[in-house]
């Protein structure tokens, strides 16, 4: 049962074949996979639930699992609850220890070993984790890129599974709006960000601590109320900063204006409910006027220019 990116995931598998295990995982993963048998009888169940910028995932093993993967569009952070797991990602091999979040390096492939296991894992939109890392001032012009054997603080790895716990509680008691299920897929990229952080852009390391503090508020605000008719006026009212300051840190930090990240927001809320949409009973107006385009013509040359594609396709692709 493929995952389809443009639909809310929700997976559970189970069964007690080897070869179904491997048929599953190699259909969700691709790459090359082995599962077989160990000293006790085979069991397996798989669990997914999210959509395409991030999906839970739990995976529970009574047998071995080894292969190699390769690159992805997405960051996945997996954690080992018990058994053993060995992970090569091109350089010295290591063992994962409980409970550790590990994040696989999205542009390398990596072979590993894993051993009558129950884990967890998260993966994210990897352009959504590097757009989080950009607006905290990381550089990102090489792309994201974690050391999986750097060992992060225990505060970090506690928020991180806090934040996690609490993510996955209300997928499971609920189906979150997409607002929502947006904010709490970048609150799990900020607290992988946190665990493993990105190296910061030369001009926001020699910038003032008030004027980052300024851009982050700035960035919060926007994405937790970009449903509202948000200006940059109103965005520089709201902070308590001039216009002109405003823009100056934006150009600076983030490399644009706050009115062009605005609608980069917009853009993207609209990208995903198109993607998630019936194109039978949903109108490629009708969103983009939700969303604040209201005129047709030049949001679709704004979209297509952002994405490469025609937002009447995105929706026909559902």
């Amino acid at each position: 049962m493929p995952i389809d990116d443009a639909m809310p995931v929700r997976l559970e598998a189970a069964g007690t074949k080897p070869e179904e295990a491997e048929e599953l995982l190699t259909e969700l993963y691709g790459g090359k996979l082995h599962v077989a048998a160990s000293d006790a009888p085979f069991s397996y169940r798989y669990a997914a639930i999210g959509d395409e910028t991030m999906t839970l995932r739990t995976s529970k093993f009574g047998g071995r699992l080894a292969g190699e993967l390769q690159p992805t569009d997405e960051v996945v952070v997996q954690w080992l609850q018990s058994g053993t797991s060995v992970l090569d990602t091109g350089g010295q091999p290591f063992q994962m220890t409980h409970g550790v979040p590990v994040p696989l390096l999205a542009h390398r492939s990596f072979a590993f070993e894993m051993d009558t296991y129950e884990q967890r894992l998260v993966h994210l939109s990897r352009p959504l984790v590097e757009r989080v890392a950009a607006e905290q001032g990381a550089d990102v012009s090489g792309g994201i890129v974690f050391d999986p054997t750097m060992a992060p603080s225990e505060q970090a790895v506690r928020t991180w599974h806090n934040t996690v716990s609490l993510v996955s509680h209300t997928l499971r008691e609920s189906t979150p709006g997409r607002l929502l299920h947006a904010e709490m897929a970048r609150l799990v990229s900020a607290s992988l960000l946190e665990m493993y952080p990105q190296q910061q852009t030369g001009n926001e390391a020699g910038s003032g601590a008030s004027r980052s503090a300024h851009v982050q508020a700035a960035v919060e605000y926007v994405h937790q109320n970009v449903h509202l008719p948000i200006t940059t006026t109103t965005l520089a009212k709201h902070l308590d900063v001039s216009l002109r300051a405003l823009q100056e840190a934006f150009q600076r930090d983030l490399q644009t204006t706050p009115n062009a990240f605005i609608r980069r927001v917009r853009l993207e809320r609209v990208r995903q409910e198109l993607r998630a949409a019936d194109p039978t009973t949903t109108t490629v107006r009708q969103v983009a006027s939700a969303w604040g385009f209201a005129h047709l013509g030049r949001f679709s040359q704004q979209y297509t220019a952002e994405f490469s594609e025609y937002p009447k396709d995105t929706l026909a692709n559902t």
